[in-house]
Formats: C-alpha cells, sequence, structure tokens
C-alpha cells in the first residue's frame, strides 16, 4: 500500500527515559519488539523505517505485512531516504509487532538470519498527537520514551522487560561532579575524553576517609580473550594492541578524588543507584 500523506519529522526529541540491554542483540531485539508493543497501546500512529524496501529473502512474513498492511510514505517525506512504512493505531498495532517479531526459524544462535531486525530496520517511531513517545535504532541498541504525555508508559514499559536483561531508567546523568566528571546509567566519565562502560568495571572502592574512589574494570585486552567467536577475538586482539601501542586506552584503575564532600556523596550513591537500576554486577566495597 501506498500513501501521499506525509510526516512531519520532529526536531525536539527530548526523551524522559532510555533502555539499557546488558545481554545480547537477540536481548535488545526482544526488548524493541515489547516496547514497540508498549508504546503502541498509548500511541495514534507508529512509522516503521527501513534500510531497504525489500526483505523478502531475509523475512517473507515482515514483507508480506509491510505490502498488505501499512501505507508507505513518498520517498523523501520523512528526513532521510529510506523507505518509510505508517501503521494507524491501535487497528494495525498487532500488525506491527508482527512485522518486527523475529520468526523462529530465523533465531539461530545470537541472531542467526535475523540479522535483518538490527541492520534492515533504521528506526521505529510511536507517535501520539503528533507527537513522539517512543523512538528506536536497533543497530545502536538506543530504545528511548518520552512518558511526558503518557505518564504510565514507563512502568508499562518495566513490566515488560521484567524477564529481560534491560531496564528502563531516566535519562541523564546520575551525578556530575568538577572536571566534567559523570555517572549515568551507561557509563563513568572521569574527565572530559575519559570514562569507561559501566558493563565492564569489575570493582569499586570507596574511601570515605579520604573521599576517594577507585574504579577497576576489565580491560580491552582481556576483554578479547573472552569473546568466544574466534573471528572477531582476533579482530579484538588486533584493535586491542594497535590501541595499546598509540597509548590510546584508559588503563585500570583509576583513581577519583574529591575535594567537595557533596561531590563525593553523590557519586558514591550514583554507583549504588545504577548498579540496582541496570543490574551491573561490580562490587562497591569499602575500604
Amino acid at each position: 500500500m501506498t500513501t501521499d500523506g506525509a510526516a512531519r519529522a520532529e526536531t525536539d526529541w527530548s526523551p524522559t527515559h532510555e533502555v539499557v540491554c546488558r545481554g545480547d542483540a537477540a536481548d535488545a531485539v526482544a526488548a524493541d519488539t515489547r516496547l514497540v508493543a508498549v508504546a503502541c497501546e498509548f500511541g495514534d500512529e507508529a512509522f516503521l523505517t527501513m534500510s531497504t524496501d525489500d526483505v523478502s529473502d531475509r523475512s517473507p512474513r515482515t514483507q508480506r505485512i509491510l505490502d498488505a498492511e501499512f501505507d508507505r510514505l513518498p520517498d523523501g517525506a520523512r528526513d532521510g531516504a529510506d523507505p518509510t512504512w505508517r501503521a494507524r493505531l491501535p487497528g494495525e498495532a498487532d500488525a506491527l509487532v508482527r512485522a518486527l517479531t523475529v520468526a523462529d526459524s530465523e533465531s539461530d544462535g545470537p541472531l542467526g538470519e535475523a540479522r535483518w531486525r538490527v541492520w534492515d530496520v533504521s528506526s521505529v517511531e510511536i507517535r501520539r498527537d503528533g507527537r513522539s513517545i517512543y523512538r528506536s535504532v536497533p543497530h545502536h541498541e538506543r530504545f528511548e520514551l518520552d512518558a511526558t504525555a503518557a505518564p504510565e508508559l514507563a512502568g508499562s514499559a518495566r513490566d515488560r522487560l521484567a524477564d529481560l536483561p534491560c531496564a528502563v531508567v531516566p535519562t541523564g546523568p546520575v551525578a556530575t561532579w568538577a572536571d566534567d566528571g559523570e555517572v549515568n546509567h551507561r557509563a563513568i566519565r572521569f574527565e572530559a575524553g575519559s570514562g569507561v562502560l559501566l558493563e565492564h568495571v569489575r570493582r569499586v572502592a570507596v574511601d570515605r576517609d579520604r573521599r576517594e574512589v577507585v574504579v577497576d574494570w576489565e580491560p580491552l585486552g582481556e576483554r578479547a580473550e573472552s569473546e568466544p567467536n574466534r573471528v572477531l577475538r582476533g579482530v579484538l586482539r588486533a584493535f586491542a594492541w594497535t590501541v595499546d601501542r598509540l597509548d590510546g586506552a584508559e588503563r585500570p584503575p583509576r583513581r577519583l578524588s574529591f575535594a567537595d564532600g557533596d561531590d563525593f556523596r553523590q557519586a558514591v550513591e550514583a554507583f549504588e543507584t545504577v548498579r540496582e537500576r541496570v543490574g551491573y554486577d561490580f562490587d562497591i566495597v569499602e575500604v
């Protein structure tokens, strides 16, 4: 189906929540599909943008739904040149979820033949009264919600993801301090241009007398050796070797000293908060 209707691209997207996934690509894809289903309950239209207009060789069911169920927008109707389909909600919500659901025959291995779900689905957007309430970009694992117009959206999303290693959390930093230091739900930034992802952190040692925090994490070389895929392990080894020779990697551990007592307490509380919200397994110890 095609339509001459154009969709206005929104430029002031300010999500209130994001989704952080600690699992593999299959978990992230499952989370995205569930989040689309949740957002459809609160929205009135959806836009599915693909990197190609033909995925029939990768997901015949998805192609059949695109051709038969949705309105395809004219080329150039939205920002970018990728083909986009519009679904009217709630009537076409079930079809949208089915179009995004990975079939059992496609799901062998981490994603098996379902790589299309990460790379061919450019973005999904759910709107309510012309305003975005959910946006996802699967190949960046970026899943964001704006609960401003739908206050129950975030809670419903959390409930739907309860059995996945994914968490719905507020956007923005949890704590900040001098020299651009920051803890958010994904990473710690020691200073501008220096930091580490929290998924790699192993231990946070807290010295309250000295107002110091020592962060230890798994270095790139060790992460390369733990990669189960032989080809990817070789790529990571080469990358780690290059980064090490160029002295471009932050090396553990990193000691942070705080002159301000409030900054110190907020930083320590931030580590505890993100560990609880997201489910990270790093240790926090008092020394």
